[in-house]
C-alpha cells in the first residue's frame, strides 16, 4: 500500500525542487557600484578625443653614426642627464688604428716636404737663374707644392680619424630624462634610418637605442578628427582624464597646432593597416607634479568647442 505512493511523492518533490531552482535563479542580482565612472565633459560643448603623453621636447630617439660594438653604457632608465653627458661609447679600436696610420702618413709627408723644399731652395737661391733650365726649376717647384698639399691632406685625415673617435662617444643632445634604454655592452649598435615617430602616436621608432626627452613640463599630443576640425578654435581650453580613474583629471595649457592634417591609423589586427580618416594634431602641456602619469600613456581629452549647430 505504501509503495504505490512512493513514486508520486518523489515526483512532487522533484517538481517543487525544480520550481525552487527556477525562482532562485530569476532573483535580481544587485549591480555593484561603479568605482570610477566614465569621464564627463566639463564643458557645455566639447570635442572628445584621446591624447598621448610625450616629452615637451618631443621624444628624442638617440642614434649612432657607426655599426660598432657597444663598449660602455653610462645611463639607465630614469636617469636625468645634462647636455653633453656621455650616454654610451662604441668600440674605437679600428678608428684608433686609423689615427695611428694617418699620423705616420703625416710624418712621412712632412719629411718628403722638407726634402722637396730643400731641393727647390737649392735652385731658388742660385744668383744666375740661367745656370738651370726653366723646366728643371719648375719641376722642383711643383714637387714642393705637391708635397705641401700632401701634408694638408694628411692633416685633414687626422682630423677625420679623430672626429670618428669623438663621434663614437654618444652624448646627450640636451638636458632631459632617459625614458627607455634598449642597448647593452657587447651588442652591435645599428644605424637606424629616420622614422617620424610622432606622426602615428608611436613613442619610439622601432629599434630605438635610447629614448630621452624633457619631461618638465610634459606634453600631450591630441588627435582631432577631421569631422570636428570646424568646431576647434586654436588655444581652446582642454582637460585631461586618466584612464581607469576619472577622478584624476587636470587642465592642459595650449602650446601649438601642427597645421598639416595627417592620416590616422586604425589598428584592425590585420596584416594591412587601414587608414580611414585624417586628423589634426594639437599640442598641449602640463606640469606633472605628483600626477601618476608617464610618457607614452594615453589620456581621455575634452576640448572646449563651438556648438554643434552650424549657426
Amino acid at each position: 500500500m505504501v509503495r504505490k505512493y512512493i513514486l508520486p511523492t518523489i515526483a512532487i518533490c522533484g517538481a517543487l525542487l525544480g520550481l525552487f531552482i527556477v525562482v532562485w535563479s530569476q532573483r535580481s542580482v544587485p549591480v555593484p557600484p561603479i568605482l570610477f565612472p566614465p569621464p564627463q565633459s566639463p564643458y557645455s560643448h566639447a570635442i572628445a578625443g584621446a591624447g598621448i603623453i610625450e616629452a615637451s621636447s618631443q621624444n628624442i630617439s638617440i642614434g649612432t653614426p657607426f655599426n660598432e660594438v657597444i663598449e660602455k653604457v653610462y645611463v639607465v632608465e630614469g636617469d636625468y642627464v645634462h647636455e653633453g653627458d656621455m650616454l654610451f661609447e662604441l668600440d674605437t679600436r679600428s678608428f684608433v688604428a686609423q689615427l695611428e696610420v694617418v699620423r705616420a702618413v703625416l710624418k712621412a709627408a712632412k719629411t718628403d716636404l722638407e726634402d722637396k723644399t730643400t731641393q727647390f731652395m737649392f735652385y731658388d737661391r742660385l744668383e744666375d737663374k740661367d745656370a738651370v733650365s726653366e723646366q728643371i726649376y719648375e719641376q722642383y717647384r711643383f714637387a714642393m707644392l705637391q708635397a705641401q698639399d700632401a701634408v694638408k691632406v694628411a692633416e685633414q685625415n687626422i682630423t677625420l680619424a679623430q672626429s670618428n673617435i669623438d663621434r663614437s662617444q654618444i652624448r646627450a643632445p640636451l638636458s632631459g630624462k632617459i625614458l627607455q634604454l634598449n642597448i647593452h655592452v657587447g651588442e652591435i649598435a645599428p644605424v637606424i634610418p629616420f622614422t617620424n615617430s610622432q606622426a602615428f602616436w608611436q613613442t619610439q621608432a622601432q629599434g630605438t637605442l635610447i629614448l630621452m626627452g624633457v619631461v618638465q613640463p610634459m606634453q600631450v599630443r591630441i588627435d582631432i578628427d577631421e569631422a570636428d576640425l570646424w568646431r576647434y578654435s586654436q588655444g581652446s581650453h582642454a582637460t585631461a582624464f586618466v584612464r581607469g580613474n576619472s577622478h584624476i583629471n587636470f587642465p592642459l595649457t595650449f602650446v601649438r597646432v601642427e597645421p598639416f592634417v595627417i592620416p590616422k591609423s586604425s589598428f584592425t589586427g590585420e596584416t594591412v593597416e587601414r587608414l580611414d580618416t585624417r586628423v589634426l594634431q594639437v599640442l598641449y602641456n602640463f606640469e606633472k607634479g605628483d600626477l601618476p602619469v608617464y610618457v607614452g600613456q594615453v589620456l581621455d581629452i575634452f576640448i572646449e568647442s563651438k556648438p554643434l549647430s552650424s549657426g
